[in-house]
């Protein structure tokens, strides 16, 4: 899909950007996708609150699960397992825990009997997030820590049975760190590579997960980092949030032309830094959804002032709400799709209460917007929180993508012969 095609979608749509290049668009021709990509994150912490286990998975949905999070040894630049017991430990049914060997149980065993079932299936090992991001920095510092970081990251990897790594630092901050990123990209693919070809694998997969703000995305060196990338997850969403004053839109494609002051960011002008500033192709890059709602309290609704975000909301999280209990419960609420701006939120007008989040009206609107802008597909955190049925924001994403036969199918990758595990090593 060559860059012509994406400004004139963004101008339909009444964008404006400034020219990257005399000829108002780049000069690359991207290639097409064979497939849609659909990304789900999982937190391996889903199992004990919300009581979700990789086994709860809808597997066919999906092309890749990204099992979220390892953590980060800030000395010596070690990437290791954040929850052993929930990662290698926890029996399931079927496990026989007293078999000889050294053996891998867990969710990790579950992704890889995943994999075995559904072979279009593969999965990431997502390293850092929100809560271990700051661990990253004195890594990035470091050029000997960052080698241990690749090292030890590929070591894990492939000890596990994953097909590949995203990288979820939060956020790169200047120039300096830019360049140690793309070094820090650099290390793992090349050791990815090697690994590859001293085992006669295929090659693994490395992507990354990226911001939404321009603060934070004009921080990226973006020809540096995507020549080491298979693809990009951008977190097209928390646009807004109880850290604003005004009530808002957390995940809207457009902005809503009749009340910016809802709409502070919007997904279509990161997109167009990415593709005509960044020069990313397109199809690199998956569409970051939110399986999630956010909360203002004492609000007139989108675009007013809010005071605060109540006390309630999913497990304990006060103005956070997981999709699948949404609308609210003990609310009034009128549930309200916004096409135009491609955003839905609730309201209820006595307690003047709004939660803002997607509904399948926009998840399709959204899936529409992927294949349009030539999009390599969407991703979602995290599927835990999702609801069944035709309300699955998932599922109509993925039926608006031309159903399963539109997904991207290649074969994951299931031999490990390296593996320290030998249940892993033989193939369960």
């Amino acid at each position: 899909m060559h860059c012509t095609s994406i400004l004139s979608l963004f101008l339909s749509v009444g964008f404006a950007i400034a020219s990257p290049t005399a000829s108002g668009s780049p000069s690359y021709t991207c290639a097409k996708s064979a497939g849609m990509r659909a990304v789900g994150y999982f937190g391996n912490w889903d199992i004990y609150a919300r009581n979700f286990k990789v086994t709860d998975i809808q597997a066919t949905q999906l092309t890749h699960v990204a099992y979220s999070f390892m953590n980060i040894n800030t000395t010596t630049g070690e990437v290791f397992l954040s929850d052993e017991w929930a990662d290698l430990q926890i029996s399931y049914p079927g496990d026989n825990t007293s078999e000889n060997g050294t053996n891998v149980y867990g969710g990790i065993k579950q992704l890889y009997l995943l994999k075995k079932a559904n072979r279009s299936l593969k999965t990431l090992m997502v390293i850092g997030g929100a809560t271990y991001s700051p661990n990253i920095i004195p890594v990035l510092a470091s050029d000997s820590l960052r080698a241990n970081f690749a090292k030890t990251a590929i070591s894990l990897m492939t000890d596990l049975g994953f097909d590949g790594i995203d990288v979820d630092y939060e956020y790169v901050t200047d120039s300096t760190q830019a360049a140690q990123m793309v070094d820090l990209l650099k290390k793992l693919r090349e050791g990815m590579d090697a690994y590859s070809i001293r085992t006669c694998s295929p090659s693994f997969l490395l992507s990354y997960a990226s911001p939404a703000g321009p603060d934070k995305y004009k921080q990226l060196d973006f020809k540096g980092m995507d020549q080491y990338l298979d693809f990009w997850n951008y977190m097209g969403f928390d646009y807004v949030g109880s850290w604003d004053k005004i009530a808002g839109h957390q995940a809207n494609v457009f902005q809503d032309l009749q009340i910016p002051a809802a709409t502070p960011f919007n997904t279509t002008s990161a997109m167009a830094y990415y593709t005509l500033v960044g020069g990313i192709c397109p199809s690199k890059i998956n569409l970051g959804s939110p399986l999630y709602g956010r909360a203002f309290a004492g609000t007139g609704g989108p675009g007013k002032p809010f005071n605060g975000t109540g006390t309630t909301g999913s497990f304990g999280l006060a103005g956070v709400w997981d999709y699948k209990a949404l609308p609210a419960p003990g609310y009034n609420s009128k549930v309200i799709s916004l096409d135009k701006v491609g955003a839905s939120y609730s309201y209820d007008s006595a307690k003047k209460y709004m939660v803002s989040y997607d509904t399948p009206e926009i998840a399709k609107v959204k899936a529409q917007f992927v294949k349009g802008m030539g999009l390599g597909g969407s991703s979602w955190w995290e599927v835990s929180m999702d609801k069944s049925g035709v309300d699955s924001l998932i599922g109509t994403t993925i039926k608006t993508f031309g159903g399963v036969k539109g997904l991207e199918n290649s074969l994951n990758y299931l031999s490990y012969p390296e593996s320290k595990y030998d249940n892993l090593r033989n193939g369960m």
